[in-house]
């Protein structure tokens, strides 16, 4: 009888043990991804309080940037500095690219594989208006931006065939031109 008491009661200890551990490895976890993520952890509230707010002033340097080189006379893009700052979820990167001045946005549709789908809205702005060098940069900065997420390697656009623009699925090769 002893046996089994003791036997239940170490089951018992050991299944406590096992909630108590996957709680305590929870918490170390969320505290190590806010502070690689540029954060500060606040333990009396327990939670993450970012330093990195993201305005007008420097939208830019959350998301992969087309410029100018004025010496090779052609455009190429610009990591932003503090995009590994970020968590990098196709929410989030999505939410970022949003908020660039162009009038076209991006809806998330979904993701299968190593694909993330997504609509362009406006997109008669962008095969017909922001011209063939505006389109390629429009589409260069999404493709980038939205494959820093380690889980994705092709944006599988939707929009409607243009003059400047077309839909497809791209990657980072499509517009390696764009790299200096």
């Amino acid at each position: 009888m002893n046996k089994k008491l003791i036997i239940w009661l170490l089951i018992i200890g050991g299944i406590i043990a096992l909630i108590f551990g996957a709680k305590w490895i929870t918490r170390i976890l969320q505290i190590d991804s806010c502070l690689d993520r540029g954060g500060r952890w606040n333990y009396e509230l327990n939670e993450c309080e970012e330093f990195n707010q993201i305005n007008n002033e420097n939208l830019a340097d959350f998301y992969w940037k087309s410029d100018y080189d004025t010496v090779n006379n052609k455009e190429f893009l610009i990591k932003g500095r503090l995009m590994d700052s970020l968590g990098k979820s196709p929410n989030e990167l999505i939410e970022i690219l949003n908020k660039r001045n162009a009038q076209p946005k991006i809806e998330y549709i979904d993701i299968q594989s190593d694909t993330i789908k997504i609509q362009i809205v406006n997109d008669e702005f962008l095969t017909e208006q922001m011209g063939t060098t505006g389109a390629y940069c429009y589409l260069g900065e999404t493709v980038f931006t939205l494959t820093e997420n380690d889980l994705i390697r092709f944006v599988k656009i939707e929009m409607d065939y243009g003059s400047h623009a077309s839909p497809g699925v791209y990657s980072r090769v499509d517009f390696a031109d764009l790299m200096k």
